[in-house]
């Protein structure tokens, strides 16, 4: 009798996984995202082709580069045909794993992103507050949270909510595999272009590289980040971190992405506040400004 070796075993899992995600999707039972990269050299040139499902989204992906202007913090734009963009390709290391230089490092690229057209706005001149509350009341609804937690949420959410709020640009999606450490210098490049959004509430990014990697250090992304920009990012991060939760668990759940369902992540937020966690430190030189393109050189 054979038997498979552990490799074969592996493939066909993933096989299996695969085949089930595509039929669940053609099935409408999950939220649908389409995309697909490509590299091409073009004289001894490299770049990078990312086709999407629709020229709309090429276009916003256009909008947002060109309006964020030239950095070294991102890929350079090329050009947009119909659904497609065109950018730079990159040349760095991919990040093998999470560290507190690393977190330090992510603190001065956000430094720099948030302070090209950062702008306060009244809270209840934006949508984010109800957004809000319709997030946690679908969390509670599809037992995501339970009733306790969920009103303890709630609680939070109306105690910390800020008068004002800082909105501008943001780099929403900070796992390791998007970052790179360029080879001329060795600062810190994303290369994820569509994770570039503007209109957000500054700090969203951060909020999602604690959960997924950056949670122990986050004392050193914050110092690090004050240094860099003169503003202490803990102000009002409460608002913004449970904003960015209940966000990202709906579209988890949404998308079927189980592994990433993380309840007790409201759990530890709560706790953050009640133990004072969010404190603001010394108050910040404010005319500290960072210099674009100067992060993490180690």
């Amino acid at each position: 009798m054979s038997r498979k070796s552990p490799a074969r075993n592996d493939v066909t899992r993933s096989l299996i996984k695969r085949c089930g995600y595509y039929l669940s999707r053609a099935g409408g039972h999950r939220l649908q995202k389409s995309q697909a990269v490509r590299f091409v050299t073009l004289h001894g040139h490299r770049f990078k082709r990312v086709i999407l499902r629709d020229s709309h989204m090429a276009a916003q992906i256009e909008r947002n580069l060109l309006t964020y202007g030239p950095s070294e913090l991102l890929p350079a734009f090329v050009a947009r045909y119909e659904h497609e963009v065109w950018v730079e390709y990159v040349a760095g290391d991919r990040l093998a794993s999470g560290d507190e230089a690393t977190a330090r490092d992510l603190a001065t690229f956000y430094a720099a992103i948030h302070h090209r057209r950062a702008r306060t706005v009244a809270l209840d001149d934006t949508l984010f507050h109800d957004r809000l509350r319709f997030d946690l009341r679908f969390l509670r609804n599809v037992a995501v949270v339970d009733a306790e937690t969920t009103g303890a949420l709630h609680e939070l959410a109306e105690r910390c909510k800020p008068a004002r709020v800082r909105v501008g640009f943001d780099y929403t999606d900070p796992v390791l595999k998007n970052l790179v450490q360029r080879r001329h210098d060795g600062g810190l490049c994303a290369v994820d272009v569509e994770s570039l959004e503007d209109d957000q509430l500054v700090g969203v990014g951060a909020a999602k590289a604690f959960l997924r990697w950056a949670d122990p250090y986050r004392d050193a992304f914050f110092d690090a980040y004050r240094r860099a920009s003169g503003t202490d990012l803990r102000d009002g991060f409460a608002y913004v971190e449970l904003c960015f939760l209940a966000g990202y668990m709906k579209l988890m759940f949404l998308e079927r992405k189980r592994r990433h369902l993380e309840a007790p992540a409201f759990e530890r937020l709560l706790g953050r506040c009640a133990g004072g966690g969010y404190a603001p430190t010394a108050s910040a030189d404010p005319g500290a400004s960072p210099r674009d393109g100067s992060v993490g050189a180690r």
